[in-house]
């Protein structure tokens, strides 16, 4: 059984006094959106970018506005002369258990592009590494933060359906260019899932998951060579002492024929349908239904701005790295959701039910 240690600064992190020096580690599109919110922040100062290709790095220079000698090919080297107290790691995902491990190891705080590693072991040791150099370790699952998604924790912490036992969720859409993804194994689950699966874990009060049973496959009409659609059935245990179990219908995927977003809550008093074109898209439709009723059309964000989610997590992710409560998208919290990950991948390949919270390889994402 791994034990993952507590990585709350309460525990002896370095707390970073402003400004945070950041140093961006692979500068493609999710850099240069992250630096579009970033520099709204007073706290913020691009420090130095790292990447192998030159037109990046040119690219990277006029968007962050740095001078030559903030440029680097190498990690190392920028780790060594940058003076930069915190990494942006937004290289493909096979590099970011090395790239994390030598920012950590060099004393900064680390956030990475989801999925935080290829290997749930690889996670945990860098948790553990981070514990272990009193710095954050963090992973960029924004997406809870949208509006949507806030509507519907609100809602749902609001008990308006009761006990909430049945769910279906349904967020395909057409991405007929692999890009990145073509050489993904499971381009779906690493990708999209790994946002549902975060996005599932905050609606619901952060439930324990039980298990998941997946199915990958490929439709003929679709370029990915891996698994681009997966359906699957998930239970969800909730935290409070006597909460029913959540059953779960997951479908998710990048090689549909139209954009599709459902999600569907049934509760002990009730139903809620949304309809949009996508998790990340904010434009949804709500309609609400009580039990054995018809639904009727019902505002459920109202109040709730419509914002970038980077803004407001960049600013609880400020909070936790100057010494403030850790979020569920630290790397020790968002284990729980790379849990989910890796049961997902395994069932898809052994066509089995997966346990996760009984799983003694997930014991750390646990304890």
């Amino acid at each position: 059984m791994q034990v993952v240690q507590d990585t709350n600064l309460t525990q002896g992190q370095t707390h970073v006094s402003q400004p945070l020096r950041c140093l961006f580690v692979g500068m493609g599109f999710i850099g240069t959106h992250m630096h579009k919110f970033l520099s709204t922040k007073p706290w913020y100062v691009p420090a130095a970018a790292v990447d192998v290709r030159d037109t990046a790095l040119s690219a990277a220079q006029t968007t962050l506005s740095l001078p030559d000698n903030a440029l680097y090919k190498n990690l190392d080297e920028a780790l060594a002369r940058s003076g930069a107290n915190v990494a942006f790691i937004n290289t493909p995902s096979e590099l970011h258990f090395s790239q994390a491990k030598a920012a950590l190891n060099a004393g900064l705080h680390v956030l990475i592009a989801k999925p935080i590693t290829n290997s749930y072991e690889q996670a945990v040791e860098l948790v553990q590494l981070a514990g272990q150099k009193g710095v954050t370790v963090s992973v960029g699952q924004q997406i809870r933060y949208n509006r949507h998604y806030q509507a519907l924790t609100r809602f749902v912490e609001a008990g308006q359906l009761g006990s909430i036992e049945v769910a279906w969720f349904m967020n395909s859409k057409p991405r007929p260019n692999p890009a990145n993804l073509a050489r993904f194994e499971q381009p779906t689950l690493y990708e999209n899932a790994c946002h549902h699966f975060d996005t599932f874990l905050g609606v619901f009060g952060d439930p324990q998951p039980d298990w998941i049973v997946c199915d990958g496959f490929i439709p003929s009409w679709s370029p990915y060579i891996g698994p681009c659609m997966v359906n699957a059935l998930i239970q969800f245990t909730p935290t409070t002492p006597g909460g029913k179990p959540l059953h779960m219908s997951y479908h998710g995927g990048f090689s549909s024929r139209a954009p599709m977003y459902e999600f569907r809550l049934e509760g002990s008093d009730g139903a809620l349908n949304c309809h949009g074109l996508h998790l990340s898209n904010d434009i949804m439709r709500y309609e609400i239904a009580p039990a054995l009723g018809n639904f009727a059309p019902a505002a459920v964000d109202e109040g709730i701005p419509a914002q970038n989610p980077f803004l407001p997590f960049f600013d609880i992710w400020h909070n936790y790295v100057t010494g403030g409560k850790e979020p569920p998208f630290s790397g020790r919290n968002n284990l729980k959701t790379f849990a989910m990950l890796t049961a997902a991948i395994e069932s898809t390949q052994t066509g089995q039910r997966i346990e996760i919270a009984g799983n003694p390889r997930f014991a750390g994402a646990f304890a």
